[in-house]
């Protein structure tokens, strides 16, 4: 099955390229959400995030000729990250609203952000759940942007190493640094947080893929 779909968006992405604009709306129905949801996890405002797809999308339609890889997934998730990218500098040229997530990791003030919120509804939660989902929320906006940008990639949208050192633009002993950083300091946050996380280990003592 997983073949048979490589397959299918395969052919997709060689009708995008040669300008088959229903090849294209077809990739953008399976990358949709993932896109869109990267770009809420990094902005934190859904209106913006929604701009920042469509930016992203109409971007990798100007360039599919550029197109060099075999899964489009990598590709338009670094659009999507570098239009991000544009728009929070922007952002600090023109401020109206505190900026998040902080970029050096000894700045560990903000709090409440939605990181990894997911957009769409969600079922009734237990009050314990609340209360896990908003720890992890709160420490995930403790890491650094660079490190949560590499959970983003690998342990949300699960890109492997090479998709992820492609996508950040930086080499792959550099993203699997971060992530082991990323997941020790999570693992360290949660211990904080007694109880609630006396398993918490099991999320984060992943083998290397």
């Amino acid at each position: 099955m997983k073949e048979k779909m490589e397959t299918d968006e395969s052919k997709l992405i060689k009708g995008a390229i040669q300008g088959n604009l229903n090849a294209f709306n077809q990739l953008v129905m399976i990358y949709q959400t993932a896109v869109y949801n990267t770009a809420l996890r990094i902005v934190y405002d859904e209106d913006r995030a929604n701009d920042l797809a469509q930016t992203a999308f109409i971007s990798a339609w100007q360039h599919m000729d550029s197109f060099k890889g075999d899964s489009f997934k990598p590709w338009i998730l670094r659009i999507t990250i570098n239009a991000c990218y544009d728009e929070l500098r922007r952002q600090r040229r023109h401020p109206s609203v505190p900026l998040e997530p902080v970029s050096t990791e000894d700045d560990e003030e903000n709090e409440d952000v939605h990181w990894l919120m997911d957009p769409s509804p969600q079922p009734s939660q237990t009050t314990e759940t609340n209360e896990m989902i908003q720890a992890v929320e709160n420490c995930l906006n403790r890491l650094p942007f660079d490190y949560r940008s590499v959970l983003l990639l690998i342990d949300v949208q699960e890109l492997d190493y090479q998709e992820a050192s492609e996508v950040l633009d930086k080499p792959l002993g550099t993203v699997k640094s971060r992530l082991f950083r990323a997941r020790q300091k999570m693992r360290d946050c949660l211990k904080e947080k007694g109880e609630l996380f006396s398993s918490e280990d099991r999320y984060f003592d992943r083998k290397d893929e």
